[in-house]
């Protein structure tokens, strides 16, 4: 059986590829794409729509604000601004079962339940006749869709290698915005529907993408894979082994049982505060580009219709800096240093938002405006350099958490600001914010240069341990690891 292993190894010899990273010396490189492609094939599409989905719900909270919201349950600007944030209040309280659930259940049964929930709570809100309502309601969208960036990093750091992985954190990331692109579309075309069945339009919006992703969560239930070995990706015996050099190479494999040392590995870590505060930094700038767009657009002299359809070419350059960040971290492999260049376009364009006399021209402050460019970035920082599965789960889940708190208090800086000052106080903290993470984040890079030294040095010294043949059996973290190399 080895001789005809050895064999078939030089067979393919120019179709094989060094693999460092997972210990293994060489695979198949064709048949490796081949089943990358099967698995994106299988997934990417379903979980690209729940993404834009995630985005485009939302977003009718911002839409809603120009179709009638207002008018029909008596809205103050600043309880606009709570309504948004107990969205994002429900997401963070969320976490914590996220944590538990995620480790102790199949990903795509839990999951599917809970889009399906979070569907049927958003064609509800349709029903608020008040702010208490309405913000009741917020709440729980926010509770069932809390789960979804987690799920999606969670699926792509399980079957994907370390040197894709960033692409498909990429498309996560572009697909949100595209569904804030098509939701500009949508949202002006539901706009038209005002008085229809004796109903304004914002309540449309509420009931027709809430009944889209309700339905979405039944077919998340039954069809997604969520283990390597799904049944559904209908691996052959050679196929088995790419997907278990696979696990290797992503250093996590899933377990039922928590590990509390990989917990505490991360509570002793500066770096894990570091990333968390670094995450919600450059989350809360996010909210004037999602749910204050169409107001800051309207402070431009846009009528509200214009307001909502300009939020497309707000979304469309979003996702060409999406792609240019992919483009960049492919390139140069800085990770890190990508995150502080794009953090820098950001801090640009939010200084224009002050700068730019008042009129069609602030149009291009909002445009680089976005943290989300960099917020990709960031993802694929922690999807690649934290492995064990029970700490990446507690390092994703920690980070939703902040990052819903970040868009939480985002509206509430905005909302508490008058817009008559055009927002400038609230615009000036956030280019501090954004400033104040990338210090975090080139300090934690400089971490990891010193640790990845400390690693060469002992591995040039010959004091390493050997490596085990089946390591992604130990569930090792990147801490425990020292095998193990930082991207930086």
């Amino acid at each position: 059986m080895e001789a005809k292993r050895q064999d078939s190894e030089k067979a393919n010899e120019t179709n094989t590829v060094n693999s460092q990273e997972d210990g293994d010396k060489d695979y198949d490189k064709v048949a490796d794409k081949r089943l990358a492609k099967r698995i994106a094939w299988l997934m990417i599409p379903l979980l690209s729509t729940l993404q834009a989905l995630d985005l485009i719900n939302s977003f009718t909270l911002n839409y809603s604000s120009v179709l009638g919201l207002f008018n029909d349950i008596n809205l103050t600007n600043e309880e606009f601004g709570l309504a948004g944030s107990f969205t994002f209040i429900g997401m963070l309280v969320t976490q914590i079962l996220n944590q538990y659930f995620f480790q102790r259940f199949p990903i795509a049964k839990y999951y599917g339940v809970m889009v399906f929930c979070w569907g049927v709570t958003s064609a509800c809100t349709a029903l608020a006749s008040n702010f208490y309502q309405l913000a009741i309601l917020r709440f729980f969208v926010g509770v069932f869709q809390g789960c979804n960036l987690i799920a999606h990093f969670l699926i792509i750091g399980m079957f994907f290698r370390r040197n894709e992985q960033t692409l498909w954190v990429t498309i996560m990331i572009a697909s949100n915005y595209t569904g804030m692109a098509l939701s500009g579309l949508l949202g002006y075309a539901v706009g038209f529907m005002d008085g229809f069945a004796h109903m304004h339009a914002w309540k449309w919006l509420m009931i027709i993408f809430g009944s889209i992703t309700g339905i979405l969560g039944v077919f998340v239930f039954v069809l997604l894979p969520d283990t390597p070995h799904s049944r559904w990706l209908r691996l052959s015996g050679e196929e088995i082994e790419l997907m278990n050099s696979r696990i290797r190479d992503n250093g996590t494999v899933k377990t039922e049982k928590m590990n509390f040392a990989h917990i505490k590995e991360s509570l002793v870590d500066i770096r894990f505060y570091c990333y968390m505060i670094a995450g919600i930094l450059n989350t809360m700038p996010i909210a004037c580009t999602t749910q204050f767009s169409s107001q800051l657009i309207k402070l431009m002299g846009f009528s509200n219709l214009h307001s909502v359809l300009l939020n497309i070419p707000i979304a469309v350059t979003t996702i060409l800096l999406i792609f240019f960040a992919l483009y960049l971290n492919q390139r140069f492999q800085q990770s890190y240093y990508i995150f502080i260049f794009l953090s820098l376009i950001s801090m640009v364009g939010i200084l224009l938002l002050c700068v730019l006399p008042e009129g069609p021209a602030e149009l291009i402050g909002i445009f680089l405006s976005s943290t989300a460019p960099g917020a990709v970035i960031f993802q694929a920082i922690i999807v690649n350099n934290i492995i064990g599965y029970t700490k990446r789960v507690f390092f994703l889940g920690t980070a939703a958490a902040f990052y819903t708190a970040g868009n939480a208090v985002g509206p509430i800086i905005i909302g508490s600001t008058n817009a008559q000052e055009h927002y400038y106080p609230a615009l000036i903290a956030f280019i501090i914010f954004i400033g104040s993470g990338c210090s975090l984040m080139f300090f934690i890079r400089q971490m990891n240069v010193r640790d990845n030294n400390k690693r060469d040095k002992l591995e040039r010294q010959g004091q390493l341990p050997p490596l085990p043949a089946r390591r992604e059996e130990l569930d090792w973290t990147d801490g425990m690891d020292l095998h193990f190399r930082y991207r930086l």
